[in-house]
């Protein structure tokens, strides 16, 4: 059996709508000097980095990751899987290692959006342009869509939305990195304006820059420092048109079936057969409240039929599990950087170094990845033990 993996150092940048004063590379070094640091290794001690950056239309330049993230002579790969980039970087890691190519692989996930003034439109290339074009379709329609749904079959109403969406933005007070956080009430949520209804704009992230550094390692130098140990995980992919999601017998547009097998093949690896009592934390990459609605079921978290009940649960705390005390992706979704950034607080959280925002005893972490309009998810646990 192969040594066991884990994360031995994090580094983040603050996460704003705009960094005007910082390049790409600045903010790359940012995390990457922390993220070092934090491990206690100089970049010899690299084998291999593996960065996530999503289209350059976002940052308006060809290639940023070539100026930004490469380190002379060391191997280096682009990974690219929308929302999901950084978690899939982490993946490609953590195989580059168990392969034998190396023992410590730095992942860095970078996204300059601020600097688009046509964010939207970019993500909107994510669909079908031929047969689905008449449904204009973009992220906020489709998140909208799937609302409806959920409303239609489970009785969900906006008041569930906008509870999920207070929770996160009250989290996010406690988390130094997300620059601007504010509490924000349900009936503050409520009076947000509609952008696809039944989505409003306090149920939507915002635009948001950063960079989020991760260092993987196994052997010696792991079980030296204070680790985040990988003890299971997954990636499953769906099908690019939207309309093959309708429907199946394995589950609809609203049953999240990557992310289920996700979490099936993650829980079978670490040996949890009742994730609700046995994980401590939640970190879900859900860019929108109806998201992380959906994402409970497929997480098996609750069922179908008792899904409202739970969402209801998690929002009075009365749930067992820490879900996203950073505040989630609601309170900053820098694109290619959020899945990673969603790794880092869980390993911050089981090596018990996410500050205020820390959760008491937390011993088994879970983060999520989503991109591509659920298309690609990954799951990944943490745990405080060697596995």
């Amino acid at each position: 059996m192969s040594d066991p993996l884990g994360i031995i150092g994090v580094g983040q940048t603050p996460y704003r709508k705009r960094n005007p004063g910082l390049s790409a590379g600045e903010l790359v070094r940012i995390a990457v000097t922390e993220a070092l640091a934090d491990a206690g290794v100089g970049p010899d001690a690299i084998d291999c980095v593996i960065g996530g950056v999503a289209p350059d239309a976002l940052s308006g330049i060809a290639d940023i990751d070539k100026a930004a993230i490469a380190l002379p002579g060391k191997p280096y790969f682009r990974i690219n899987t929308g929302g999901a980039t950084g978690s899939s970087a982490l993946l490609a890691a953590k195989t580059w290692i168990e392969a034998g190519r190396g023992d410590v692989v730095l992942v860095v996930a970078l996204e300059r959006m601020g600097q688009a003034t046509t964010a939207q439109s970019i993500f909107n290339t994510i669909f079908d342009p031929v047969y689905e074009k008449d449904f204009v379709l973009t992220t906020i329609t489709m998140a909208a869509l799937r609302a409806t749904m959920l409303m239609r079959r489970d009785g969900f109403a906006g008041e569930h939305w906008a509870g999920i969406a207070a929770r996160n933005f009250t989290q996010a007070t406690l988390n130094p990195l997300v620059v601007g956080a504010k509490a924000r009430s349900v009936q503050d949520v409520l009076d947000s304006p509609v952008l696809a209804w039944p989505i409003r704009r306090y149920e939507a992230c915002p635009i948001s820059e950063g960079a989020c550094a991760v260092i993987v390692a196994r052997g010696e130098l792991a079980r030296s420092r204070s680790t985040a140990w990988i003890r299971g995980t997954g990636a499953y992919s769906d099908t690019y048109a939207m309309g093959d999601r309708m429907r199946r017998p394995e589950g609809s547009l609203i049953e999240m079936v990557p992310l289920r097998r996700a979490a099936d093949r993650a829980y079978r690896e670490a040996g949890i057969t009742d994730p609700l009592a046995q994980v401590d934390v939640l970190e879900l990459q859900a860019p929108f409240a109806i998201i992380e609605a959906m994402a409970y079921p497929a997480l098996g978290l609750s069922d179908i039929d008792g899904n409202r009940r739970f969402v209801e649960d998690v929002i009075a705390g009365r749930v067992p599990i820490a879900i996203n005390p950073s505040g989630g992706a609601q309170a900053a979704n820098p694109v290619s950087a959020t899945a990673l950034i969603r790794v880092a607080e869980a390993a911050l959280q089981v090596r018990g170094r996410a500050g205020a925002r820390q959760v008491p005893d937390a011993r088994l972490a879970l983060a999520t990845g989503q991109g591509g309009a659920t298309q690609f998810s990954t799951v990944v646990l943490l745990g405080s033990e060697l596995p």
